[in-house]
């Protein structure tokens, strides 16, 4: 039998990946376990929890756990646009709880793709996140939006940062109502209102959504992002995977870092998204870093209850002895069943809980199959 077969299913899905990413050239990116806690300090609307492990190392300085992985690699990343940067980590996290504000270590398998994010490169990113779900042997779908389609109408209202703020919340919970009542108490034009409406109602197939989608626009930022979505939608098309995503306005992400093309991976059996992506060039420019910045994050966590099924542990053979046998010559007899390859548990007491393929006893001399 393979070594796969006896991993489990998370396992399997992170070798998996693994020579999925390395065989698009991404390399795996030493992570640092700690970082300065003012790295989080500085970009707390970034994470998904304001809440970060810290302490103080032996001289003195702040550090903290890592909360995110994506801060950390542009940190250390190259400041330029030379060519792009093709990078994936398995690494943990340490994040609050929402519900119980325990702290919990989470782990995530991603990819990273930092300097000239071309076209080509933006459809390669979002083709392996579609790749990272169908690794996973679940129905699945990936959902996605553009952050200057709502961004370009925002825009063209001249809204400040808090109307912004508080219309995307309403966006992401796609609150028509509250959202035509915040419009309109700021002064925004009843056509320019139900643009927005519009958006974050609409239905139908993607090529319907995004014929629409065109109509909605307005200004220059909105019109380039449906440009976008189009010409990602047709690479996806090449690839038969037009099937597996959906567009949707509603998806919410931080302004202050993301731009461009956002999405959200879905499985079936899984109650919340277990991937999600995004371009970030704000957050590069934002760190010192003259450069582009998309990529997407699988969480393992999120996978558990997928994955973690009732198993027995499995051997190939269980190998029984009698305590009055030689050692010695158990052990050589042992060793040249291990030589073959095979998996061997000796025993001269009561086995443990284990499927085993083959049941052997020692005759004195070797191990011999019974039936």
């Amino acid at each position: 039998m393979s070594t796969m077969s006896f991993l489990s299913g998370q396992e399997r899905l992170v070798l998996e990946l693994r020579e999925l990413y390395q065989g698009h050239g991404c390399m795996r990116f030493p992570m640092r376990r700690f970082e300065e806690y003012a790295l989080y300090l500085e970009n707390k609307s970034f994470l998904t929890s304001e809440q970060v492990l810290s302490f103080t190392d032996g001289n003195g300085k702040l550090m903290a756990l890592k909360p995110d992985v994506t801060l950390s690699i542009v940190k250390h990343a190259r400041r330029g646009r030379e060519g792009v940067e093709k990078l994936y980590y398995i690494e943990s996290v340490y994040r609050a709880s929402p519900t119980d504000h325990e702290f919990k270590e989470i782990e995530q398998i991603g990819v990273e793709y930092l300097g000239n994010v071309d076209r080509y490169a933006t459809s390669e990113v979002v083709w392996l996140a579609l790749e990272s779900l169908r690794c996973c042997h679940r129905e699945y779908v990936l959902d996605i939006s553009h952050m200057g389609l709502t961004a370009g109408l925002m825009n063209e209202c001249a809204l400040d940062d808090e109307t912004r703020r508080a219309a995307f919340g309403l966006i992401s919970q796609k609150n028509v109502h509250e959202l035509r009542t915040l419009l309109a108490q700021k002064g925004v034009s009843q056509e320019m209102t139900e643009r927005f409406a519009g958006l974050i109602t609409l239905t139908g197939t993607v090529e319907e959504m995004l014929a629409k989608a065109a109509e909605l626009a307005a200004g220059e930022e909105a019109l380039r992002a449906v440009a976008e979505l189009k010409q990602l939608y047709s690479d996806l098309k090449a690839l038969d995977m037009s099937n597996r995503i959906r567009l949707d306005f509603s998806i919410d992400s931080d302004l202050d870092y993301y731009n461009g093309i956002v999405f959200r991976g879905y499985l079936e059996g899984a109650p919340r998204a277990v991937l999600s992506g995004g371009r970030y060039d704000h957050l590069m420019t934002k760190m010192g870093k003259d450069a582009d910045g998309f990529g997407f994050a699988l969480y393992l966590d999120e996978l558990n209850s997928l994955f973690m099924l009732p198993r027995r542990e499995e051997i190939d053979i269980l190998a029984c002895y009698s305590p009055e046998d030689d050692a010695a010559k158990v052990l050589a007899a042992v060793k040249s069943l291990r030589d073959c390859g095979l998996r061997v548990l000796a025993t001269s007491g009561e086995a443990p809980d284990l499927f085993a393929y083959r049941h052997y006893r020692f005759n004195g001399e070797r191990f011999v199959e019974v039936e």
